[in-house]
């Protein structure tokens, strides 16, 4: 999609930047050799500068904790072409929790921004009520990101595509009366992107508290003219980790994908849905744009408020815990919800674990829908034990896609997914941005979250995870798509051409950077 342009554009010109560097190199060095011997002293001090720094790195990642295909690409590229290798990995394969801005940020490391949230005591007879498997889930989440588990105090409800999905965030902004917290991956000054920015400004301008957190590379297409009107309006607009040049920048690659609203206290909107015509199904291009997003209600708002106000910190270093903002009220819905954040701040990947231990746990039935698919080797593992142990997995992809060169990674896996049972479906009506994942008709995510390794440890991400409450209109939408998905025939999948094939398989090789 279009909000990927910038970061494109970066790679691409790192790449070039790094093959004229080295052509200039040597061209120079070719023009004086003939004439002055340095010039062989300076390639020979180059190219041993080079090398050894290259290999320095190449030790370091094989020396890291990390699994071995996670660290694939960049021996290879290293490897064989130093010099590009070592542009594209000081610019894209840093360690986030290295840098300064992780060091500087305190609050943001193991959950110290969570001031106004209660400690979950998984021995409490309600959570001993329910199924230990059940718990057991919310435990792994608890303890890895410590936001608390909401217990018959909090109701989703699912918003299915924008065309309910708008409606009703256009409906309570319009009824705010006290404050506005928004952040979007996505944010365009298009039909429906100023149709919300504008009643900000409304609101803003009634005395209503807005502020707005838009992601500087998602949000390229974002009009910055714009942008000043919503600060005049006291607006309180920051940019995420904005890039003024990309070249050995790791901010160009760790970006905050989450897209979450808080209105008084009284409704959290969290899922798949940016601010963008396409969202709304105004734009053409992919056919029926198929999206989920939830609104919460209860309690677990305020985790939720908690989560806004880490990334105003981390962009703004003001931290805010005023209890004003945490004045969400009991509703009272039997089931369990917790919003489980992930990113490269986590020691381990807390959305992919617990969606490991969702899929270990299942007994009947696992059902996915996701716009990309780069499975990491845990994910890819506990689907295929879950499958040959009896579990029913069905997965639908995007009919149409957004991204073709993703889109290859993702009909990389179609075939070992297939050879182990699972069930694959590309939903022909169009493009599904969705990101649902449903166990045993139980227990449910739906979020910012994809199946891929950007969203795993790469990306700011956010999902909500709940047991009863909204759980069965998920799994009603879920068969609803599937009855207007084809799915794939393994015998006719393993039928097709030897360029598709070897096309397919390149691009999986760099799954763990997707």
């Amino acid at each position: 999609m279009r909000s990927n342009i910038k970061r494109i554009l970066w790679v691409v010109l790192i790449v070039i930047i790094a093959l004229a560097s080295k052509a200039l190199f040597e061209y120079v060095y070719n023009f004086y050799a003939s004439k002055y011997l340095l010039a062989q002293f300076f390639n020979v001090v180059f190219h041993y500068t080079v090398t050894g720094v290259a290999i320095l790195i190449w030790i370091g990642i094989v020396a890291s904790s990390k699994t071995t295909p996670s660290k694939l690409p960049w021996l290879i590229l290293l490897l064989f072409e130093p010099f590009i290798g070592l542009s594209l990995f000081l610019t894209f394969g840093r360690n986030f929790k290295r840098s300064r801005r992780f060091r500087t940020h305190p609050l943001i490391h193991d959950g110290k921004y969570l001031t106004n949230e209660p400690t979950t005591d998984f021995n409490d007879q309600g959570y001993l009520d329910i199924d230990s498997e059940i718990t057991d889930i919310y435990k792994t989440a608890y303890n890895i990101t410590s936001h608390h588990a909401y217990l018959n105090n909090s109701k989703a409800s699912v918003l299915t595509n924008g065309k309910e999905f708008f409606p009703r965030l256009i409906k309570e902004i319009k009824a705010a009366e006290k404050y506005i917290l928004m952040e979007y991956y996505i944010i365009r000054t298009d039909r429906i992107g100023k149709k919300v920015l504008n009643l900000l400004i409304k609101k803003a301008e009634e005395g209503v508290e807005v502020k707005l957190i838009y992601d500087s590379i998602g949000s390229v297409m974002l009009n910055k003219k714009f942008v000043r009107n919503l600060k005049k309006s006291k607006v309180k607009v920051v940019a995420n980790d904005r890039v003024y040049f990309g070249l050995f920048n790791t901010r160009i690659n760790y970006r905050n994908h989450r897209k979450i609203t808080i209105i008084d206290g009284k409704y959290g909107f969290i899922g798949g849905m940016n601010l963008a015509d396409e969202y709304n199904n105004g734009v053409k291009k992919f056919g029926h744009f198929r999206d989920t997003h939830l609104v919460l209600e209860g309690l677990v708002i305020n985790s939720l408020t908690s989560l806004f106000f880490r990334d105003w910190y981390y962009n703004t270093n003001i931290f805010i815990e005023d209890s004003k903002y945490y004045n969400a009220l009991k509703v009272d819905v039997e089931g369990l919800v917790q919003i489980i954040p992930s990113g490269p701040d986590f020691h381990y990947p807390p959305i992919r674990n617990t969606y490991v231990k969702m899929i270990n746990n299942a007994k009947i039935s696992i059902k996915i829908m996701t716009p990309y698919l780069a499975l990491d080797q845990q994910m890819l593992t506990s689907l295929i034990i879950a499958s040959k142990g009896g579990v029913k997995v069905d997965i639908i992809i995007p009919g149409i896609p957004d991204r073709k060169s993703v889109y290859l990674v993702t009909k990389s896996f179609i075939g070992e997914l297939l050879d182990a049972g699972i069930n694959i479906y590309f939903y022909k009506k169009g493009f599904t941005h969705a990101k649902v994942l449903i166990s045993d008709d139980t227990l449910a995510s739906c979020g910012t979250y994809n199946l891929d390794n950007r969203s795993a440890i790469i990306n700011f991400e956010a999902t909500a995870l709940l047991y009863k409450t909204g759980v069965d209109k998920l799994i009603k939408d879920f068969n609803k798509d599937l009855s207007i998905s084809k799915q794939v025939n393994p015998k006719r999948w393993g039928n097709r051409g030897i360029t598709s094939r070897i096309v397919e398989g390149m691009f999986n090789l760099f799954s763990p950077l997707v």
